[in-house]
């Protein structure tokens, strides 16, 4: 009876429906459509729920398409699912577990991810496409690895300071450091034999490219950050005409909310917390440092648009447990549910994406050792 109720209620929504723009990248509506740009062109019977798909055609290029393009469960063999692998993932659940929760397969769950990590980057894209930044900014990066020890590497991440909106974020490479065992150091020599070492200045090169977003975006910056040597030479000499303030702050100093780098240092302790391939020692690692990178990016967009700013409010921001960080800055006027955030499908066409994004959104990696699958 509940599945009978939930199928009219789906085919309602579905008449209800109109397609937002052409799907054809060529074609003139796909741009800059117009109301009622297309016209009903029946429908075909699919074998998952609702049994049924409706399709449409473009009147200025002749060109069906489905109305389902426009969702998130666009070709998928199930349906459903996506809210729930959302949610476990962003617990910490691995992708192993989080399929036999929902008696699906690994590929099944790592596919919905990659999908999901795709139109949340669009989304994000859009929502800060023409947004200027008027509060400090805090920087810092994550290091974690993907497949192993021996490829680390570091998320870098600029968040606001008052409002712990994440605004940018890149991945780079960098070589393992430490102590190893002589086993350990033969291994190492084996694979930069092989492949080579990564760049020894790549955290200065990809730091260089969100500051430069971040100063396009603002006249004039404040950015707090550790004592890395590889922010000061971005900032001292590739950036020293830009009007950038620098605040450095010792790493030592006591990680509480008093501390300046607070904003990242939470983002950062609870990513080891909600995450399953950057907790310590996990045996949930990522394979390639893309779907590491999916992960991180869900879980940036999930703090951004779709939990308060902490869960319990506070004396000096009464406000922080109702507010989203996107809600402090405007871009968004109440805390988004999964369905509201991922509504409404952004085609690539329609944003634009900066080098580091446009790698993520097509799935590669230029510094990868290996083939990313």
């Amino acid at each position: 009876m509940l599945e009978e109720i939930s199928l009219k209620r789906q085919l309602a929504k579905d008449a209800a429906f109109s397609p937002p723009f052409c799907p054809n990248p060529a074609c003139s509506k796909h741009e800059n459509p117009e109301p009622n740009f297309w016209y009903r062109f029946g429908s075909r019977p699919i074998n998952r729920f609702p049994y049924s798909a409706r399709r449409y055609c473009c009147k200025a290029c002749q060109k069906p398409f489905s109305g389902s393009y426009f969702s998130l469960s666009y070709r998928a063999k199930r349906w459903g699912e996506n809210k729930e692998i959302h949610r476990l993932h962003c617990l910490g659940v691995s992708k192993c577990e989080i399929a036999r929760q929902i008696e699906g397969s690994e590929r099944m769950v790592r596919r919905r991810i990659i999908k999901m990590a795709r139109w949340a980057l669009l989304r994000h894209a859009s929502l800060t496409e023409n947004l200027k930044i008027e509060e400090e900014i805090v920087y810092d990066g994550i290091e974690n690895f993907a497949y192993s020890q021996y490829d680390p590497n570091n998320l870098n991440h600029a968040v606001g300071k008052q409002s712990l909106f994440t605004y940018d974020f890149n991945l780079c490479p960098i070589n393992r450091k430490g102590r190893m065992s002589p086993e350990q150091v033969i291994r190492l020599n084996e694979i930069e034999h092989k492949h080579g070492r990564y760049a020894g200045n790549s955290i200065r090169v990809s730091t260089r490219r969100v500051f430069e977003r971040l100063f396009a975006k603002a006249p004039k910056l404040v950015i707090y950050s550790d004592r890395h040597f590889q922010y000061r030479r971005v900032l001292e000499v590739d950036m020293r005409d830009k009007p950038i303030e620098h605040v450095q702050v010792c790493s030592k100093v006591v990680r509480n909310y008093k501390n300046p780098l607070f904003a990242i240092n939470n983002i950062d302790l609870q990513a080891r917390h909600n995450l399953a391939a950057f907790k310590r020692e996990t045996i949930a690692f990522s394979k390639h440092s893309v779907a590491m990178f999916e992960s991180f990016v869900l879980y940036l967009t999930h703090r951004n648009y779709m939990r308060p700013k902490f869960w319990r409010s506070h004396r000096a921001d009464p406000l922080s447990s109702k507010r989203t960080p996107a809600m402090e800055l405007g871009i968004t006027k109440k805390v988004e549910r999964f369905d509201d955030f991922f509504a409404a499908k952004i085609p690539i066409t329609h944003v634009r994406l900066n080098e580091d994004w446009e790698n993520l959104y097509y799935h590669r990696d230029p510094t990868s050792r290996r083939k990313i699958a």
